[in-house]
Protein backbone atom coordinates (compact mmCIF):
# COMPACT_ATOMS: atom_id res chain seq x y z
CA UNK A 1 0.00 0.00 0.00
CA UNK A 2 1.46 3.62 -0.80
CA UNK A 3 0.88 6.52 1.15
CA UNK A 4 2.17 8.72 -2.02
CA UNK A 5 -0.78 11.33 -2.62
CA UNK A 6 0.44 11.85 -6.15
CA UNK A 7 -0.53 7.83 -6.37
CA UNK A 8 -3.66 8.63 -4.35
CA UNK A 9 -4.60 10.87 -7.01
CA UNK A 10 -3.67 10.15 -10.11
CA UNK A 11 -6.95 10.00 -11.72
CA UNK A 12 -9.03 11.77 -8.67
CA UNK A 13 -7.38 14.98 -9.53
CA UNK A 14 -8.73 14.71 -13.16
CA UNK A 15 -11.55 12.65 -13.49
CA UNK A 16 -15.11 12.03 -12.05
CA UNK A 17 -15.79 8.31 -10.19
CA UNK A 18 -19.19 7.79 -12.35
CA UNK A 19 -19.98 4.50 -10.43
CA UNK A 20 -19.64 6.29 -6.95
CA UNK A 21 -22.84 5.71 -4.78
CA UNK A 22 -22.97 9.57 -4.19
CA UNK A 23 -23.80 10.31 -8.13
CA UNK A 24 -26.12 6.72 -8.45
CA UNK A 25 -23.28 4.48 -8.85
CA UNK A 26 -25.25 0.40 -7.79
CA UNK A 27 -23.76 -3.30 -7.53
CA UNK A 28 -26.64 -4.67 -8.60
CA UNK A 29 -26.10 -8.39 -8.42
CA UNK A 30 -22.83 -10.80 -7.98
CA UNK A 31 -21.46 -14.17 -8.38
CA UNK A 32 -21.09 -14.87 -4.38
CA UNK A 33 -20.75 -12.46 -1.50
CA UNK A 34 -20.64 -15.28 1.34
CA UNK A 35 -18.44 -13.06 3.43
CA UNK A 36 -19.34 -9.16 3.00
CA UNK A 37 -21.69 -7.50 0.06
CA UNK A 38 -20.93 -6.16 -3.23
CA UNK A 39 -22.92 -2.97 -2.54
CA UNK A 40 -19.81 -1.89 -0.25
CA UNK A 41 -17.94 -1.49 -3.20
CA UNK A 42 -19.23 1.43 -4.44
CA UNK A 43 -18.74 3.39 -1.22
CA UNK A 44 -17.34 6.55 -0.59
CA UNK A 45 -14.28 6.79 1.12
CA UNK A 46 -11.41 3.92 1.96
CA UNK A 47 -13.03 1.10 3.54
CA UNK A 48 -12.42 0.73 7.56
CA UNK A 49 -11.95 -2.36 9.40
CA UNK A 50 -12.81 -3.30 12.72
CA UNK A 51 -10.43 -5.97 14.16
CA UNK A 52 -12.34 -8.75 16.04
CA UNK A 53 -15.17 -7.66 15.02
CA UNK A 54 -16.97 -11.13 14.06
CA UNK A 55 -20.44 -11.79 12.16
CA UNK A 56 -22.19 -14.95 11.56
CA UNK A 57 -20.22 -15.50 8.18
CA UNK A 58 -16.37 -14.20 10.00
CA UNK A 59 -14.19 -11.42 10.57
CA UNK A 60 -16.34 -8.30 9.34
CA UNK A 61 -15.24 -6.51 6.33
CA UNK A 62 -15.80 -3.21 4.50
CA UNK A 63 -15.86 -4.43 0.74
CA UNK A 64 -17.07 -7.21 -1.48
CA UNK A 65 -15.87 -10.66 -0.46
CA UNK A 66 -16.45 -14.06 -1.99
CA UNK A 67 -16.09 -17.61 -0.42
CA UNK A 68 -13.02 -19.65 -1.09
CA UNK A 69 -13.40 -21.58 -3.82
CA UNK A 70 -10.50 -22.26 -5.66
CA UNK A 71 -9.74 -25.90 -5.78
CA UNK A 72 -12.65 -26.83 -4.70
CA UNK A 73 -14.60 -29.75 -6.57
CA UNK A 74 -17.76 -27.91 -7.48
CA UNK A 75 -15.95 -24.87 -8.72
CA UNK A 76 -13.71 -27.38 -10.66
CA UNK A 77 -16.93 -28.96 -11.83
CA UNK A 78 -18.61 -25.73 -12.79
CA UNK A 79 -15.79 -24.72 -15.03
CA UNK A 80 -16.02 -21.17 -13.73
CA UNK A 81 -12.49 -19.74 -12.65
CA UNK A 82 -13.48 -16.30 -11.08
CA UNK A 83 -16.38 -14.82 -9.05
CA UNK A 84 -17.84 -11.18 -11.01
CA UNK A 85 -20.03 -8.40 -10.11
CA UNK A 86 -22.07 -6.21 -12.42
CA UNK A 87 -22.33 -2.57 -11.37
CA UNK A 88 -24.27 0.25 -12.86
CA UNK A 89 -22.39 3.79 -13.73
CA UNK A 90 -23.89 6.23 -11.55
CA UNK A 91 -23.16 9.16 -14.93
CA UNK A 92 -22.59 7.26 -18.06
CA UNK A 93 -19.70 8.10 -19.76
CA UNK A 94 -15.99 7.56 -21.09
CA UNK A 95 -13.56 5.46 -18.54
CA UNK A 96 -9.59 6.70 -18.47
CA UNK A 97 -8.81 4.44 -15.44
CA UNK A 98 -9.73 2.14 -12.74
CA UNK A 99 -8.82 1.95 -8.94
CA UNK A 100 -9.23 -1.52 -7.80
CA UNK A 101 -8.76 -1.27 -4.11
CA UNK A 102 -7.60 -4.22 -1.83
CA UNK A 103 -7.47 -2.45 1.48
CA UNK A 104 -7.13 -4.72 4.57
CA UNK A 105 -7.66 -8.01 2.24
CA UNK A 106 -4.09 -9.22 2.97
CA UNK A 107 -4.74 -12.92 2.98
CA UNK A 108 -7.58 -13.48 0.81
CA UNK A 109 -7.42 -10.77 -1.71
CA UNK A 110 -7.86 -11.87 -5.89
CA UNK A 111 -4.55 -12.46 -7.68
CA UNK A 112 -6.22 -10.57 -11.05
CA UNK A 113 -9.08 -8.78 -12.16
CA UNK A 114 -10.42 -8.02 -15.21
CA UNK A 115 -13.75 -5.49 -16.20
CA UNK A 116 -15.79 -5.43 -19.05
CA UNK A 117 -18.49 -2.96 -19.88
CA UNK A 118 -21.66 -2.84 -21.89
CA UNK A 119 -24.04 0.20 -22.84
CA UNK A 120 -27.59 0.06 -22.65
CA UNK A 121 -30.56 1.88 -22.29
CA UNK A 122 -32.28 -0.57 -19.74
CA UNK A 123 -31.53 -3.75 -17.48
CA UNK A 124 -28.64 -5.80 -18.82
CA UNK A 125 -29.94 -9.76 -19.02
CA UNK A 126 -28.73 -12.44 -20.75
CA UNK A 127 -28.29 -11.29 -24.02
CA UNK A 128 -26.89 -8.24 -23.13
CA UNK A 129 -22.99 -7.72 -25.31
CA UNK A 130 -20.05 -7.12 -22.80
CA UNK A 131 -16.67 -5.44 -24.51
CA UNK A 132 -13.31 -6.32 -21.83
CA UNK A 133 -11.84 -2.67 -21.31
CA UNK A 134 -9.45 -3.82 -18.89
CA UNK A 135 -7.49 -7.41 -19.69
CA UNK A 136 -6.65 -9.99 -16.66
CA UNK A 137 -4.40 -8.24 -14.79
CA UNK A 138 -1.99 -8.85 -11.30
CA UNK A 139 -4.07 -7.45 -8.39
CA UNK A 140 -1.61 -6.57 -5.00
CA UNK A 141 -3.25 -7.41 -1.60
CA UNK A 142 -3.89 -4.27 0.58
CA UNK A 143 -3.14 -1.94 -1.89
CA UNK A 144 -5.03 0.46 -4.23
CA UNK A 145 -4.22 -1.07 -8.03
CA UNK A 146 -4.83 1.86 -10.52
CA UNK A 147 -5.09 0.79 -14.21
CA UNK A 148 -5.19 2.80 -17.26
CA UNK A 149 -8.19 2.61 -19.67
CA UNK A 150 -8.20 3.52 -23.47
CA UNK A 151 -11.48 3.03 -24.36
CA UNK A 152 -13.34 5.96 -25.94
CA UNK A 153 -17.01 4.45 -25.88
CA UNK A 154 -19.83 5.80 -23.37
CA UNK A 155 -20.63 2.90 -21.17
CA UNK A 156 -23.48 1.97 -18.52
CA UNK A 157 -22.45 -1.09 -16.99
CA UNK A 158 -19.37 -2.68 -15.92
CA UNK A 159 -18.48 -6.20 -14.76
CA UNK A 160 -15.61 -6.87 -12.18
CA UNK A 161 -14.00 -9.92 -12.40
CA UNK A 162 -11.81 -11.19 -9.63
CA UNK A 163 -9.47 -14.43 -10.20
CA UNK A 164 -10.44 -17.26 -8.60
CA UNK A 165 -12.33 -15.38 -5.32
CA UNK A 166 -11.60 -13.19 -3.07
CA UNK A 167 -12.14 -9.92 -1.95
CA UNK A 168 -12.17 -5.96 -3.03
CA UNK A 169 -12.82 -3.15 -0.78
CA UNK A 170 -13.81 -0.13 -3.18
CA UNK A 171 -13.87 -0.38 -7.31
CA UNK A 172 -13.29 3.25 -8.88
CA UNK A 173 -14.13 3.85 -12.27
CA UNK A 174 -12.38 7.55 -13.04
CA UNK A 175 -13.51 9.15 -16.32
CA UNK A 176 -15.61 12.41 -17.63
CA UNK A 177 -19.70 11.94 -18.14
CA UNK A 178 -21.51 12.21 -21.43
CA UNK A 179 -24.89 14.33 -21.33
CA UNK A 180 -27.16 13.00 -23.47
CA UNK A 181 -29.23 16.42 -24.97
CA UNK A 182 -31.92 14.45 -25.86
CA UNK A 183 -32.91 14.44 -21.81
CA UNK A 184 -33.72 18.18 -22.01
CA UNK A 185 -36.13 19.83 -23.71
CA UNK A 186 -35.39 23.48 -25.95
CA UNK A 187 -34.63 26.56 -23.68
CA UNK A 188 -33.75 24.57 -20.12
CA UNK A 189 -31.89 25.88 -18.10
CA UNK A 190 -28.82 23.29 -16.45
CA UNK A 191 -26.90 23.30 -13.98
CA UNK A 192 -23.68 23.16 -15.55
CA UNK A 193 -21.43 22.59 -12.66
CA UNK A 194 -23.35 19.86 -11.24
CA UNK A 195 -21.11 16.34 -11.90
CA UNK A 196 -24.10 14.61 -13.56
CA UNK A 197 -23.44 16.95 -16.21
CA UNK A 198 -19.62 16.48 -16.25
CA UNK A 199 -18.82 19.35 -13.48
CA UNK A 200 -15.60 19.18 -11.45
CA UNK A 201 -14.35 21.23 -8.75
CA UNK A 202 -10.29 21.25 -10.43
CA UNK A 203 -8.50 23.31 -7.52
CA UNK A 204 -8.55 25.25 -4.88
CA UNK A 205 -6.47 27.76 -2.35
CA UNK A 206 -7.01 25.71 0.34
CA UNK A 207 -8.07 21.88 1.33
CA UNK A 208 -7.31 21.29 4.13
CA UNK A 209 -10.78 20.35 5.47
CA UNK A 210 -12.31 18.65 2.68
CA UNK A 211 -12.16 19.07 -1.56
CA UNK A 212 -13.81 21.59 -4.04
CA UNK A 213 -15.30 18.72 -5.85
CA UNK A 214 -17.81 18.24 -3.19
CA UNK A 215 -19.05 21.63 -4.47
CA UNK A 216 -20.86 19.99 -7.50
CA UNK A 217 -22.00 16.92 -5.97
CA UNK A 218 -25.78 16.23 -6.01
CA UNK A 219 -28.43 16.45 -3.62
CA UNK A 220 -27.65 19.31 -0.52
CA UNK A 221 -24.50 18.44 1.63
CA UNK A 222 -25.19 15.54 4.70
CA UNK A 223 -22.83 17.00 6.83
CA UNK A 224 -20.34 19.81 7.42
CA UNK A 225 -17.94 17.71 5.55
CA UNK A 226 -19.92 17.14 2.72
CA UNK A 227 -19.04 20.06 1.51
CA UNK A 228 -15.27 22.68 1.10
CA UNK A 229 -13.65 24.03 4.10
CA UNK A 230 -10.65 25.71 4.73
CA UNK A 231 -8.57 26.17 7.57
CA UNK A 232 -8.57 29.64 9.37
CA UNK A 233 -6.60 32.61 7.88
CA UNK A 234 -4.42 34.42 9.63
CA UNK A 235 -3.73 36.92 7.41
CA UNK A 236 -5.09 39.54 4.95
CA UNK A 237 -6.19 37.37 2.09
CA UNK A 238 -8.64 35.12 1.09
CA UNK A 239 -9.57 31.98 -0.40
CA UNK A 240 -11.20 30.75 -3.10
CA UNK A 241 -12.01 27.62 -5.61
CA UNK A 242 -12.69 26.81 -8.79
CA UNK A 243 -15.05 24.73 -10.97
CA UNK A 244 -14.90 23.58 -14.36
CA UNK A 245 -18.42 23.84 -15.77
CA UNK A 246 -19.36 20.32 -17.45
CA UNK A 247 -20.80 22.21 -20.76
CA UNK A 248 -19.80 25.72 -21.29
CA UNK A 249 -22.56 28.13 -21.29
CA UNK A 250 -24.61 31.08 -19.90
CA UNK A 251 -25.05 32.10 -16.13
CA UNK A 252 -28.80 32.65 -15.40
CA UNK A 253 -29.35 31.82 -12.10
CA UNK A 254 -26.60 30.91 -9.23
CA UNK A 255 -27.69 28.80 -6.11
CA UNK A 256 -24.92 28.80 -3.35
CA UNK A 257 -25.49 26.49 -0.06
CA UNK A 258 -24.06 27.04 3.15
CA UNK A 259 -26.13 23.94 4.87
CA UNK A 260 -24.06 22.67 8.29
CA UNK A 261 -21.98 25.92 8.47
CA UNK A 262 -23.16 28.04 11.47
CA UNK A 263 -20.09 28.73 13.29
CA UNK A 264 -17.72 28.18 10.11
CA UNK A 265 -19.46 30.27 7.18
CA UNK A 266 -17.68 32.74 5.43
CA UNK A 267 -18.51 36.32 5.84
CA UNK A 268 -19.10 37.49 1.76
CA UNK A 269 -18.36 36.36 -1.38
CA UNK A 270 -17.70 36.88 -4.94
CA UNK A 271 -18.26 34.99 -8.12
CA UNK A 272 -16.31 35.15 -11.10
CA UNK A 273 -16.41 33.18 -14.71
CA UNK A 274 -14.01 33.06 -17.56
CA UNK A 275 -14.25 31.48 -21.10
CA UNK A 276 -10.83 29.11 -21.58
CA UNK A 277 -9.63 26.25 -23.12
CA UNK A 278 -6.30 26.14 -20.66
CA UNK A 279 -6.05 23.63 -18.28
CA UNK A 280 -4.04 26.25 -15.90
CA UNK A 281 -6.63 28.19 -15.14
CA UNK A 282 -5.52 28.73 -11.68
CA UNK A 283 -2.55 30.89 -13.19
CA UNK A 284 -2.12 34.78 -12.76
CA UNK A 285 -2.67 35.74 -16.17
CA UNK A 286 -6.04 34.00 -16.80
CA UNK A 287 -8.70 36.60 -17.05
CA UNK A 288 -12.36 36.32 -14.50
CA UNK A 289 -15.04 38.57 -14.96
CA UNK A 290 -17.07 39.24 -12.03
CA UNK A 291 -20.54 37.50 -12.26
CA UNK A 292 -21.60 38.56 -8.86
CA UNK A 293 -20.24 41.28 -6.69
CA UNK A 294 -19.17 41.50 -3.38
CA UNK A 295 -22.29 39.72 -1.21
CA UNK A 296 -22.80 38.75 2.43
CA UNK A 297 -23.32 35.27 3.35
CA UNK A 298 -25.59 33.49 5.78
CA UNK A 299 -25.13 30.36 7.92
CA UNK A 300 -26.74 27.48 7.05
CA UNK A 301 -28.96 29.13 4.48
CA UNK A 302 -29.49 28.08 0.37
CA UNK A 303 -29.23 31.61 -0.82
CA UNK A 304 -30.23 32.24 -4.21
CA UNK A 305 -28.93 35.49 -7.07
CA UNK A 306 -30.39 36.03 -10.05
CA UNK A 307 -30.72 40.17 -9.99
CA UNK A 308 -27.40 40.18 -8.98
CA UNK A 309 -25.61 38.57 -11.71
CA UNK A 310 -23.96 41.00 -13.56
CA UNK A 311 -22.53 38.94 -16.76
CA UNK A 312 -24.57 39.11 -20.08
CA UNK A 313 -27.29 37.05 -20.54
CA UNK A 314 -25.91 35.39 -23.56
CA UNK A 315 -21.83 35.26 -22.68
CA UNK A 316 -20.61 32.16 -22.37
CA UNK A 317 -18.44 30.66 -19.75
CA UNK A 318 -16.26 27.16 -19.25
CA UNK A 319 -15.29 27.89 -15.75
CA UNK A 320 -16.22 29.86 -12.43
CA UNK A 321 -14.09 30.92 -9.19
CA UNK A 322 -15.98 31.52 -6.31
CA UNK A 323 -13.65 33.48 -4.12
CA UNK A 324 -14.73 33.69 0.15
CA UNK A 325 -13.90 36.04 2.59
CA UNK A 326 -12.05 35.69 4.83
CA UNK A 327 -12.19 31.65 4.95
CA UNK A 328 -14.88 29.28 5.90
CA UNK A 329 -16.86 26.42 4.38
CA UNK A 330 -19.64 26.44 1.62
CA UNK A 331 -21.83 23.29 0.95
CA UNK A 332 -22.91 23.62 -2.77
CA UNK A 333 -22.39 25.77 -5.79
CA UNK A 334 -24.83 25.80 -8.57
CA UNK A 335 -24.39 27.66 -11.42
CA UNK A 336 -27.65 27.30 -13.75
CA UNK A 337 -27.75 28.24 -17.48
CA UNK A 338 -28.44 27.30 -21.19
CA UNK A 339 -25.48 25.15 -22.83
CA UNK A 340 -23.94 25.94 -25.61
CA UNK A 341 -25.18 22.67 -27.57
CA UNK A 342 -22.72 23.99 -30.31
CA UNK A 343 -19.26 23.44 -28.37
Amino acid sequence: MTNDDNYDSRFSATYIDLLSERVGGRALSCSDEWFAECSNLVKSGRSIFKEGYFVATGQWMDGWESRRSFGRKQRVKSGQELDWCILRLGIPGKIRGFDIDTLHFRGNAPEYVSVEAAYTDGEVDDTTEWTEILTRSPAKAHSQNLYDCQSDKVWTHLRLNMFPDGGIARFRAYGEGQVNRNNFVEGELLDLASVMNGGRGIDASDKFYSSPSNLVMPGRGINMGDGWETKRRRDENNDWAIVKLGLSGTIRKVLLDTAHFKGNFPDHFTLEATSTDRTDVSATDIEWQTVIPETPLYADREHLFIDQIQTAQDALFTHVRVNIYPDGGISRLRILGHPDWAE
